[in-house]
């Protein structure tokens, strides 16, 4: 028997991007292919002093996006001549939608990153869309999507029960100019909205500002305020400025308790705190309908259709935008001229009818419920198979045995 392939792998950090592109699927990978990999997960904050002895007693390494940024990691791989593995599942260039943008300007992350694209001996990324761009720069690129583990216990998913149909926006904090897209929901007629509801997962109070004094220029930084939060910004796109609301329900979203989700389960919004990354899941227990923005822009465009695989694994119907990553699987449910596509499992807003199309889209989902349980089976069947982590763990095996020049 050949002796094991021996794994490093250096996620870039310990939730988000680290967990899904790094951690997750080499724990499974080492968990169901033991007999033929040695998988050791280590950040690159804890390599030791003597680089290249370390790094010389693996046989392939895995890294996510880069290493630092003086090139000093990388270098010692190259010159030890070990191949190495580059993951990446956002664009280098964040483009100035984005809240880091001047800071990544400034600072030139691309730079960094682009230097370790090009000297990477594979990479791998989400999305063909993805794909096609990196090969501008390597001719090495290969596509492992995003997965899921259905065993996964925050993905065992039992609904909460609501009176109200349930649109949920599951995001992070980088998408104010998305959430902007859904401005035109405030025109929905009351008696939609008497029957539905919005809810915002992950509201989330910490972070700082930065203050730069012109007289002296001194920079400091300090805690943000409730009021200069993009998630308040989100909740007023959402709410009309909480217009739609009560006035008890505003009241208690103004004291800004924090990880106190909102007790108001009946009325047209709901604001749910945000939840540690091996739970964060569990925000679709109560969701029915996924909304998922996208800003048309490059860097959007090559985003990870993740959103439609979490929607189809936990039995949500999705309004996505018919753009980039959403493209990739989603089948519009309504097509051209109204008619309906029974095998639809999505609807999808063209961007430029976006004052419109979301407010519609969400009647729609309100006034034909049969619809969207059809769209919830649809999507289903469309992400299960393809998406799960045990199918796409064997295309990774495949894959990392070809670079290694040991196919079965």
């Amino acid at each position: 028997m050949d002796k094991k392939i021996k794994l490093l792998v250096v996620p870039s950090d310990n939730f988000g991007c680290g967990l899904f592109r790094s951690i997750e699927p080499h724990t499974y990978l080492q968990e169901h292919y033991g007999d033929e990999f040695q998988v050791d997960i280590v950040f690159m904050k804890d390599f030791p002093q003597d680089l290249s002895s370390f790094l010389s007693q693996y046989d392939l390494i895995h890294m996510h996006k880069q290493f630092d940024k003086n090139m000093v990691v990388m270098n010692t791989i190259k010159f030890l001549g070990i191949p190495v593995i580059l993951d990446i599942d956002d664009h280098f260039s964040l483009g100035p939608d984005h809240p880091m943008y001047l800071t990544a300007k400034k600072e030139k992350w691309a730079d960094t990153i682009l230097k370790h694209v090009k000297m990477a001996d594979a990479i791998t990324t989400t999305t063909p869309l993805f794909a096609k761009v990196l090969k501008k720069h390597n001719d090495n690129v290969y596509v492992l999507p995003n997965a899921i583990n259905p065993e996964n216990p925050q993905f065992k998913q039992t609904k909460n029960k609501s009176d109200r149909m349930r649109f949920g926006i599951v995001c992070g904090s980088a998408h104010l100019k998305d959430i902007e897209l859904l401005e035109g929901i405030a025109s929905l007629p009351k008696e939609v909205k008497d029957k539905m509801q919005i809810v915002l997962c992950g509201f989330d109070l910490n972070g700082t500002t930065t203050i730069f004094n012109r007289q002296t220029g001194e920079v400091t930084r300090r805690p943000i305020l409730p009021h200069e939060s993009v998630w308040t910004k989100y909740e007023q796109i959402l709410t009309n400025d909480y217009k739609d609301l009560s006035p008890e329900h505003v009241g208690f979203l103004k004291r800004y308790m924090a990880h106190i989700d909102d007790p108001f389960t009946d009325d047209y919004y709901r604001r749910m705190c945000t939840r540690e990354i091996q739970r964060y899941a569990t925000h679709y227990e109560n969701v029915d309908v996924l909304l998922a923005p996208l800003k048309e822009n490059d860097f959007n465009y090559v985003k990870s259709q993740l959103k439609v695989i979490e929607a189809g694994f936990t039995g949500c119907a999705i309004i996505a935008q018919n753009y980039g990553p959403y493209t990739l699987d989603l089948k519009p449910y309504i097509v051209k001229g109204g008619q309906i596509n029974q095998e639809g499992n999505g609807l999808l807003v063209e961007s430029r009818k976006n004052h419109k199309e979301w407010a519609k889209y969400i009647r729609y989902c309100v006034e034909h419920p049969e619809d969207v349980e059809r769209m919830k089976n649809n999507l289903k069947e469309t992400v299960l198979n393809e998406y799960s982590l045990e199918n796409v763990t064997k295309k990774r095996v495949a894959l990392y045995k070809k670079i290694l020049n040991k196919e079965a």
